[in-house]
């Protein structure tokens, strides 16, 4: 497939606009110098909603399907310090929809970070008691028949907004980088993004191989077990290749999913990660998170080290966001400081 085609197809979803032109693809000259290899950041951290994230540009094709539907407020849910949940919320106001954020009352439940952010942007936010963040669909269900009894029409976005149609917005976010990459002469070994509920790594991925193009691709896990994201990256795969008009079968070819940065549990800031972030912000004069960005780093310094890239190797990571969450995480940071 031609790039030129899988636009086309990308140009028949409706979307809303939510992203304001490309995000920059930066060099790390400094830390690539480190590691012996040539190393850039793809800066989703910088797209233009709501303090910035990769959300949006899945936003752009989900919420677009609520509006088609007639909804007037979107209902999601995730952690207390749920970059989605913010940027949902910043969507959604944007739009002109009404929101409603189902959040598990966890450890990092206070009025902080991502949590200030959708206080301030004016949500129902209803606080649930649960052990799993990732398991809140009774609670969504409830909230949506309370709406539908009071007259709403409510659109649920899944937590991490990931659906087969928002993946789409990270088909053309993957096409965006390649355009970027073919401008510098750039052909990348490697591309490093996060393995969450896996969309962004699928789309990647499938963008990829459906453009002919061999460059492995790394998912780190920040939740889940290897089995876990294969079976997340299955589903994906099938339902976004039957929206871009691919065969499943198409060959994956290289790709690579390493569970082994999650720590604990989604969220658990190790300190492999926290040393990842201390790196590239003394280094780079980035910062990182402590739950998505910063474990995809710590993956990426771990594999260095291990010798997985030849010398001189092109590698890309991308930054998915989520910077609020450090001033919610501020004693972990404190302490691994202190330390």
């Amino acid at each position: 497939m031609e790039t030129s085609e899988l636009r086309a197809v990308l140009d028949t979803y409706p979307t809303v606009q939510l992203m304001d032109g490309p995000t920059p693809l930066q060099p790390l000259l400094h830390l690539g110098a480190d590691l012996g290899v040539d190393l850039w950041l793809k800066r989703d951290d910088l797209t233009p909603l709501g303090l910035g994230g990769d959300k949006p540009r899945k936003l752009e094709y989900e919420l677009a399907q609520a509006i088609e539907a007639g909804a007037d407020v979107i209902v999601t849910s995730g952690s207390a310090q749920s970059n989605h949940a913010r940027l949902t919320s910043a969507a959604a106001r944007k739009l002109g929809l009404d929101v409603v954020l189902v959040l598990s009352n966890d450890e990092h439940a206070q009025i902080q970070g991502n949590l200030l952010t959708v206080h301030l942007m004016g949500g129902e936010i209803v606080m649930a008691d649960t052990d799993d963040h990732w398991d809140l669909d009774r609670e969504v269900a409830a909230v949506c028949e309370r709406l539908r009894d009071e007259g709403r029409t409510p659109h649920v976005v899944p937590i991490s907004g990931t659906t087969p149609h928002s993946c789409l917005g990270y088909v053309d976010g993957a096409l965006e980088l390649i355009e970027q990459l073919a401008a510098r002469d750039l052909e990348p070994d490697v591309i490093y993004t996060p393995f969450g509920t896996g969309g962004i790594f699928t789309a990647y991925l499938l963008t990829m191989r459906l453009l002919g193009i061999d460059t492995e691709i790394v998912g780190i896990s920040v939740n889940r077990g290897v089995d876990q994201c294969e079976e997340n990256l299955d589903r994906w795969w099938d339902a976004v290749s039957g929206l871009v008009g691919s065969e499943p079968g198409l060959d994956r070819g290289s790709y690579a999913i390493d569970a082994g940065y999650v720590g604990r549990e989604y969220g658990h800031a190790t300190s492999e990660c926290l040393d990842a972030i201390v790196s590239m912000a003394t280094r780079e004069g980035i910062l990182l998170d402590p739950v998505y960005s910063g474990k995809v780093f710590a993956g990426l310094l771990g594999h260095a080290a291990a010798g997985h890239f030849e010398p001189g190797a092109t590698i890309v990571m991308l930054h998915s966001g989520g910077i609020p969450a450090n001033f919610a995480y501020h004693a972990e940071i404190a302490a691994h400081l202190d330390s």
